[in-house]
């Protein structure tokens, strides 16, 4: 019973540590009592506890403690007498016979421990694959074992058809643990398998598991994720297209961009967020949908765009400034708005702009920024501008300057 608590989990991260201490302990009480005091037996009884634990915990391996310590106890007996004699001598044998025993023990029941485990393991993959039924406590049990031992076995062994296999356990927690081995080893040959717990699990977890592990696969998962994107399922199309975007992968954004028209708000949100995650790589095929497309859509791409934090993303929004619909040129100056200082020079430059739409919504966006050192060239610019174009850049002015500290809103830079 003491050995079993012993090789428990309580004390795994104090194995050695413990090991060692008993060591020094052995040392200081052959030194001490055997070369100070004299007494040559009793003490060395002690010895056996790291002698035993070391076997224990670490098997055959553990006869090294055994050697150390009988090793000490010859060379102290013959510096001390100058001669070693046959009890010593018997005495340092016993720790190494009682090490390699109790390690040998130790290392064939650790085995056959495995053995049975991984046999059970299989047996519960293998009912819940076949259908059998039972109690369900049975099958509970089963499946717990599948899944902390089982799955963990299977990834260690790179298992790849093993773990595909447990993806089709009844149990969640198998089928978890299996969708994340499967995202750690990221082999490719996991990607039907994986897209199958994304399309056809009603458990949110798994599929999110399943979208990560997608992720981490990367470029060889791309068709199969753009194919669900006309899945049925909008819970389906928003996390494939939330995925595509994560990988990056060019051959995802034309197929994203037509998502931004799915006739589910969340779907289109989503889809956004991924041309915006997708980078700098999707600004061509976006700057030239805006131009045509449906005022939804550009709204969506509108979103995408601001969310780059990019130049040449900036560049866009700022032309898209004369867009037809208010709502989007609304939502245009509100990404430009969200830039940041990266946009200021090119808002700045937009003042000049002939065009009056681009003049104003960069008045707006630069106002909403609220950038001390955006006053000078908005003063400039009102002194050149037309009519409409002056009372917005004369509202930006004053939107700026009342975010200012009150002394320097009482006296205002001449």
């Amino acid at each position: 019973m003491v050995l079993s608590d012993l090789t428990g989990g309580r004390l795994q991260d104090y194995k050695l540590p413990l090991l060692g201490g008993l060591i020094a302990v052995s040392l200081l009480l052959e030194l001490y009592v055997h070369w100070y005091l004299g007494i040559t037996t009793v003490y060395s009884h002690f010895f056996y506890i790291p002698v035993v634990l070391g076997a224990v915990w670490y098997g055959k391996r553990g006869v090294l403690v055994a050697i150390l310590l009988g090793a000490v106890l010859l060379s102290v007996t013959f510096l001390k007498t100058g001669s070693i004699d046959s009890d010593t001598i018997i005495r340092a044998l016993m720790f190494g016979i009682v090490g390699l025993v109790i390690g040998a023990v130790s290392d064939y029941m650790r085995g056959e421990q495995e053995r049975m485990m991984n046999e059970v393991t299989d047996a519960a993959i293998q009912s819940g694959l076949r259908g059998r039924t039972g109690t369900g406590s049975i099958r509970e049990v089963r499946s717990r074992i599948a899944s902390f031992a089982g799955v963990k076995r299977l990834r260690e062994q790179g298992d790849i058809p093993g773990l595909i296999r447990a993806l089709r356990n009844r149990d969640p927690a198998v089928q978890y643990d299996a969708v994340e081995a499967l995202g750690e080893l990221a082999d490719p040959a996991a990607t039907d398998a994986l897209m199958s717990a994304l399309t056809g699990d009603k458990y949110s977890g798994i599929r999110w598991k399943a979208a990560e592990a997608l992720v981490k696969i990367g470029e060889p998962a791309v068709p199969s994720l753009i194919a669900a994107l006309t899945h049925s399922d909008e819970g389906v199309r928003w996390k494939a297209a939330v995925t595509l975007g994560e990988i990056g992968d060019q051959r995802g954004i034309i197929p994203l961009i037509g998502l931004l028209s799915d006739t589910d708000r969340f779907v289109r949100s989503r889809a956004a967020y991924a041309l915006g995650l997708a980078g700098p790589p999707a600004i061509p095929a976006l700057s030239e949908t805006l131009k045509d497309a449906p005022s939804g859509v550009r709204t969506g791409i509108v979103t995408a765009l601001g969310k780059m934090h990019d130049p040449a993303a900036i560049r866009v929004l700022i032309r898209a400034l004369t867009d037809s619909s208010e709502d989007v040129r609304q939502d245009i100056i509100t990404s430009l708005a969200s830039q940041g200082e990266e946009a200021i020079d090119l808002l700045v430059a937009a003042l000049a702009d002939p065009e009056p739409l681009r003049q104003q919504g960069a008045a707006m966006a630069l106002g909403a920024l609220g950038r001390p050192e955006v006053l000078e060239p908005l003063q400039k610019a009102l002194e050149t501008a037309g009519s409409p174009t002056r009372e917005v850049i004369s509202s930006a002015i004053g939107e700026i300057r009342s975010r200012q500290s009150p002394e320097r809103t009482k006296n205002p830079p001449e």
